[in-house]
């Protein structure tokens, strides 16, 4: 061994979060690192999805790096959120980290 790290991680990148509305439809892309940084934001996401008209939300994680545990809860409070008004949340497209970091959790089939 010359001390070379057989591989190296992928840079992260800051988490951001998206909120797009159309009428009966709410699409929210997380990317970057969706840890604790973020979870001021998304607090602010999960009031607004909840003050909003009831719509259907559409959650896109497909550029997310990381997904750290405020990300999950994250997840799991816009899904009550959106049940308890009557409508659908459904994740649409998962990055491969975001899709290990939900199934050891165990929330992969949850959501």
């Amino acid at each position: 061994m010359n001390g070379t790290p057989r591989f190296t991680l992928p840079a992260e990148r800051p988490g951001a979060v998206a909120v797009e509305s159309e009428t009966g439809r709410v699409l929210i892309r997380l990317s970057g690192a969706v840890d604790a940084v973020l979870a001021p934001r998304l607090d602010g996401v999960v009031a607004d999805v909840v003050a909003a008209q009831p719509a259907d939300v559409r959650l896109d994680l497909a550029d997310v790096d990381f997904l750290g545990s405020h990300g999950m809860a994250f997840l799991v409070r816009v899904q009550h959120a959106v049940r308890a008004a009557g409508r659908a949340a459904a994740i649409d497209t998962v990055s491969r980290p975001a899709r290990i970091a939900l199934r050891v959790a165990g929330l992969d089939h949850y959501l």
